[in-house]
């Protein structure tokens, strides 16, 4: 990666640094006696080298030396820009473009009133901070990337207010905040005006089922005037709910550590890639994350446990998989994630699913979901099996609930209980209109296969004609046939039609 600033006055790159191993050292103004940079002002550029061995480029740190700012690999090969913790390597923010940058790409980090990543030509700017004018940029000592003017107090922008997956140590999660998505996309914290929420996601954020809730045990809801809530998490081992305005205390989730006076840790909370929500605390001892509380417990009330259309069987503290489908294990998963709802086209039957149909099954969100109430099981059935938005529905005969599935099928559970069942669409695989189709190397293997089977044919067939002709020719010599009647006679036969093909490619004279 290459640094330089727009002002050619100001001195430029001295070194390069690479997390895993050494540390980039760069002289530009906000630069301490290290030579790492604290600061950027406008005119600050960055390029990332497509060539770069190492996942992270930092740009610009904190003060504490604790975090950096700067290019980041994710997976194989996508770029993205993070606030990344250095001992552990952990993002704790991300831009998280909504178009992928490329990491084998050229990419370019701007700073002129406003941070802009930008790729190649082709592929334009990826991210930006909208709607600001900034003076200079800086990485707090808590991890908050800052876009600050100088004669403001309140930042132009700040990476608090626009968290990725994480919330941080005093960091203020509200109403207004974006929510927190989880790295695959798939789930997501959002906060409400008394309650805090998990929910997945479907088609884009347009379906958003909810498998988790907490409400703030002193909010009132009904209480119209009352101000809604706010979260933040505390370093003394506990994520708060407090009334925006007064700071009230609503709610407190307590941590394990919470009681054990734990002083000196770094904490962060995350949505994971399994959906539930998790803590932990990071001490320069240890060097690890610990973790000090998780949303959800039991691994089959977590929403995908056992993939789509998988059957989570409870006990041993461990979630035992198996398919709704077919009653087997669940590896591979059962079936793949969908992404599209079944309102498509269908097949000749006008139908783009079959159905599944099972008894002993139910949902451990079912209570967040929509339901209708005194139905027998088909009428439930019914409710959806002519609904193209819904995916499946499971009925209680205990209590006649109804609950519909309005997004595609995840994990069910496993209750040994006859009088609940569900019914659940699966999408068939498309129909192909054509036979399967042949690489170009066998089309070309057949088509020479297929000339030479008919110049064999050919050739075959007139040389029948030929022997024929002899035959004949000497059958009627010896009879004493005159000669024009001899050559009159030869030209007809079984093979007469072949005798000008004969005469026209010589490879097949006799």
């Amino acid at each position: 990666m290459r640094l330089a600033r727009g002002d050619p006055a100001i001195a430029g790159v001295v070194a390069v640094l690479c997390v895993a191993s050494a540390v980039m050292v760069v002289v530009v103004d906000g630069a301490k006696g290290d030579g790492r940079v604290t600061q950027l002002s406008n005119g600050f550029t960055a390029r990332h080298s497509p060539d770069a061995s190492a996942p992270f480029e930092p740009v610009l740190y904190a003060a504490n030396g604790d975090f950096a700012f700067g290019f980041l690999r994710v997976g194989a090969a996508s770029l993205d820009l993070a606030v990344v913790h250095l001992a552990s390597s952990f993002p704790l923010w991300r831009a998280t473009p909504s178009r992928v940058g490329d990491w084998s790409r050229p990419a370019t980090l701007t700073f002129d009133t406003g941070l802009v990543l930008a790729g190649p030509d082709d592929a334009g700017v990826l991210w930006q901070t909208l709607n600001i004018i900034g003076d200079t940029v800086v990485l707090l000592n808590s991890s908050n990337l800052v876009v600050r003017r100088f004669a403001e107090t309140q930042p132009a922008w700040q990476s608090f207010d626009n968290p990725s997956d994480t919330l941080v140590l005093d960091q203020n999660f509200t109403v207004s905040s974006p929510p927190l998505i989880s790295a695959n996309r798939r789930f997501a914290l959002r906060l409400a005006k008394t309650y805090m929420s998990l929910h997945m996601e479907f088609y884009g954020g347009r379906t958003t089922p909810m498998y988790w809730q907490h409400t703030a045990l002193e909010a009132q809801p009904e209480n119209a005037t009352q101000p809604p809530v706010y979260g933040r998490l505390d370093g003394r081992g506990f994520f708060g709910l407090y009334l925006q305005g007064s700071g009230e205390k609503v709610d407190v989730l307590s941590f394990d550590t919470f009681v054990q006076n734990l002083t000196g840790a770094f904490r962060r909370m995350t949505l994971e890639d399994d959906g539930n929500l998790r803590a932990y605390y990071w001490t320069d001892d240890a060097k690890v994350w610990t973790s000090d509380y998780k949303a959800i417990s039991a691994p089959c009330e977590l929403p995908t446990s056992c993939g789509a259309y998988g059957l989570c069987v409870p006990g041993g503290g461990e979630a035992k998989c198996q398919c709704l489908t077919n009653n087997t294990a669940t590896s591979p998963s059962c079936s793949p994630e969908e992404t599209t709802d079944l309102c498509g086209d269908g097949d000749n039957d006008g139908q783009v699913f079959d159905e599944v149909r099972l008894k002993q099954v139910s949902m451990a969100y079912k209570e967040r979901l929509p339901f209708e109430t005194n139905t027998t099981a088909e009428q439930c059935e019914q409710a959806c099996a002519g609904n193209c938005s819904c995916w499946g529905a499971v009925h209680n005969g205990a209590s006649g609930y109804c609950y519909l599935l309005d997004f595609p099928v995840e994990t069910m559970v496993y209750e040994a209980d006859d009088r609940k069942v569900g019914y659940f669409k699966v999408r068939k695989p498309p129909r192909s209109s054509t036979r399967p189709g042949m690489s170009p190397g066998a089309k070309a293997v057949t088509a020479a296969l297929s000339l030479i089977l008919a110049s064999l044919a050919v050739a075959g067939a007139y040389v029948g004609h030929r022997l024929w002709q002899r035959r004949q020719q000497q059958r009627r010599r010896s009879a004493g046939y005159p000669a024009a009647m001899e050559q009159e006679l030869t030209s007809s036969g079984p093979y007469k039609d072949l005798k000008s093909m004969g005469s026209s490619n010589n490879s097949f004279k006799s």
